[in-house]
């Protein structure tokens, strides 16, 4: 016993000036020499705990994995006597984690697994990164023009700095782009002819601007020209946009989540559906958000048989603060609207000659929320199926002028725009045939 206290007081003299390992080597010594753990437990329950915490944060990891190894053969006895056992455990629980450390800083260091993640962002990245910003022209349905790659052509060129391509007597199938920014435009010089027989003529991804001295004809079994998840902007211009087909909904411009604002220009928009189903419809310009007229001459004709038939269209708000302004639309059993907004129609001023022709209930106006228009407009039958608006101005018509109400027979029309775009659609095609040889 006295051997032991010797021992003791030397461990505790030594331990300010050696490493802490010794105090372990000491525990071991002691449980070899067949101490009972007994005798010590009241002296050293308190210590022990301190002495391995220590013990872990100052030895080398080698000696600390070789004392853990050590230290079940302190266990054992420690189970056979309940007069000490949760003093015993306690001290085992306190050293069970001096393997657990060492061992979660020895994973640390020879598996990188917080690396992982930084590579899979890395792959993510690349991924994003990959999305296609694409500005291609199909000459025919074989031959494409990569824009990005060849920017100038006898017909057409593009203009990195301004993000603008032109168009100058183009003859060709399709225009595509995708992504190219929010100030992406497309400029229009010449006469030039698109004609797709399988979608869009012109079929942009994003913000799309169009407007130039030039004109376009665009003709698509779809559409004509098809915007999504971006705003179309027309500014000035001369366009000629046909739509025709037999399935599902047929339009002449089609702005998918986005607005379309018409400044300016010449546009003459038709869109015919032949399907026979309630659901193909025909629609002349169409957003799914906004729809604004600032001005400009819109001409737009469309005929559907039993689908709706709509002639100027939008998901949301349908604006007019100028322009001039004419809509035909008819259907056999469908619905037919002429101006149609899924919230609110707002008539401030320009010229608007609307006519809603056969099926049910046609009307010249729809606001799902309401129709507000300007009182210069004077009194306006809301219920009508024609109206001829015209801003009041001091002798510009007398009120039994505004509104004109009454449907007239737009078979012929329909018949007259059905042939003509069908002698278009041909004659697109044997120019691209003919350019395709040449």
């Amino acid at each position: 016993m006295y051997a032991v206290n010797n021992s003791l007081e030397r461990r505790n003299s030594e331990v300010k000036k050696m490493s802490k390992l010794m105090a372990l080597l000491l525990v071991v010594v002691m449980v070899l020499m067949l101490v009972p753990v007994s005798t010590f437990a009241a002296e050293e329950v308190v210590e022990e705990p301190t002495l391995v915490v220590l013990e872990v944060e100052g030895a080398p990891v080698d000696e600390v994995l070789n004392t853990a190894v050590e230290t079940p053969a302190v266990e054992e006895p420690v189970v056979e006597e309940p007069a000490v056992e949760e003093p015993a455990v306690e001290a085992a629980a306190v050293e069970t984690p001096v393997a657990e450390t060492p061992a979660a800083e020895t994973s640390a260091v020879t598996v990188p697994v917080a690396e992982e993640p930084a590579i899979e962002t890395a792959v993510e990245e690349g991924t994003i990164e990959v999305k296609a910003v694409t500005l291609g022209l199909w000459r025919d349905a074989v031959t494409f023009i990569d824009v990005l790659l060849n920017t100038v052509g006898a017909d057409y060129s593009y203009d990195a700095v301004t993000n603008a391509l032109t168009l100058n007597n183009f003859i060709g199938k399709q225009v595509v782009a995708t992504d190219m920014g929010s100030n992406f435009a497309m400029i229009l010089k010449g006469t030039n002819v698109i004609a797709n027989d399988t979608g869009s003529a012109v079929d942009v991804t994003g913000n799309l601007t169009m407007g130039g001295p030039g004109e376009i004809m665009a003709i698509g079994s779809t559409s004509a020209i098809h915007v999504t998840n971006g705003d179309l902007v027309l500014n000035d211009g001369d366009y000629e946009l046909f739509a025709i087909g037999n399935v599902g909904n047929i339009t002449a411009v089609d702005v998918t989540n986005g607005d379309l604002i018409i400044n300016d220009g010449w546009i003459d928009a038709t869109a015919i559906n032949t399907g026979t189903a309630v659901t193909d419809g025909a629609y002349g310009l169409w957003a799914d958000n906004d729809l604004v007229i600032n001005g400009g001459d819109i001409d737009v004709v469309t005929e559907s048989i039993n689908g709706p038939s709509m002639g100027i269209g939008a998901g949301d708000d349908a604006i007019v603060k100028g322009g001039y302004t004419t809509v035909r639309s008819t259907t056999e059993t469908g619905i037919a609207t002429a101006l149609y907004a899924g919230s609110w129609v707002v008539i401030r001023d320009g010229i608007l000659d609307l006519c809603a022709i056969g099926g049910v209930d046609p009307l010249a106006i729809y606001g799902g929320e309401g129709v507000w228009i300007s009182p210069v407009y004077g009194d306006v039958d809301l219920t009508a199926s024609c109206l001829y608006l015209e801003p009041y101005y001091a002798g510009s018509w007398s009120t039994s002028d505004n509104p004109k109400t009454g449907a007239q027979d737009m078979g012929q029309d329909a018949l007259m725009a059905t042939m003509g775009l069908l002698a278009l659609m041909g004659m697109a095609y044997l120019i691209s045939k003919k350019e395709a040889k040449a």
